[in-house]
Formats: C-alpha cells, structure tokens, sequence
C-alpha cells in the first residue's frame, strides 16, 4: 500500500505543477493582449489630442491670412511632445482629402482629423515634437 501512496503523491505534485503552469501561461497571454490593446487605445487618445491642437493651430494661420490685405506669410510654432507612449509619430497633410493625418511608428496606430480652411492646403509631413504650421501661397506643417 505504501508503494501506491508514493506513486499518487508523485502523480498528484505533477499534475498540480502541470495545471498551475497552464493556468499561469493563460494568464499572461490574457494579461500581455490586455496591455498591448491599452497601449494602442492610449496612443490613439494622445493623437487625437495633439490632432485638434494642429488643426486649431491651421484654422489660427487660415484666418488671419484670409484676413489679411497682400501676399501674407504666416508661421507659427507650436511644441508637442516629441513621443506618444513612447512611441514616435508623424502628422500629415492630405490637400485632396481636406485631412489632417497623425500615425505612430509602433504599434501603428492612424488618426484622422478633418480641416476646414479658406485658403489652400499642401501636402506636407512633420515628425512630433515642434510642429511649425506655416503660409506661404498654401497652408503646410513642418519640423519646427
């Protein structure tokens, strides 16, 4: 009897080591899907934020050039941070689509701001951080 006793404590320390062990990987797996998901919703939270400061400061330049009298220029700084949730991000002019695009670069996350200007737009790129929005014959953003 003592011998099957051995073999049942044996088999019963392995199987519990066994399910712990599936138990803990699930747990991780959840847990790692939950924080990667988090992350893309706090990315796309910060470049919708970062979005409307650019497009406010385009609908800035857009009105005082329509209010101006001769050939106007018109440039304005303006600083963001230079990485969302540790990742860096890319804000795009698209003149056709009247939009104003913001990307990160990992995970790849895209948001999409609409512009509503007088003037016209130009198709141009910035990399986060200082963002110069300026107006020379069209509307454009720029490193800074």
């Amino acid at each position: 009897m003592r011998r099957n006793r051995a073999v049942s404590t044996t088999l019963s320390y392995t199987l519990s080591l066994a399910i712990a062990s599936i138990l803990v990987s699930g747990l991780l797996i959840a847990g790692g899907n939950f924080v990667e998901n988090r992350q893309e919703q706090v990315i796309r939270d910060e470049l919708e934020v970062i979005g409307q400061q650019v497009a406010a400061d385009i609908a800035r330049i857009d009105r005082l050039v329509v209010a101006a009298d001769n050939d106007p220029t018109a440039r304005l700084n303006h600083t963001f941070p230079a990485r969302v949730s540790g990742t860096g991000y890319r804000v795009s002019i698209d003149a056709a689509a009247d939009e104003l695009t913001l990307e990160s670069t990992s995970p790849e996350v895209s948001v999409t701001v609409s512009l509503k200007t007088r003037t016209d737009l130009g198709d141009s790129t910035a990399d986060g951080g200082v963002i110069t929005v300026f107006y020379d014959d069209q509307l454009e953003v720029q490193d800074g």
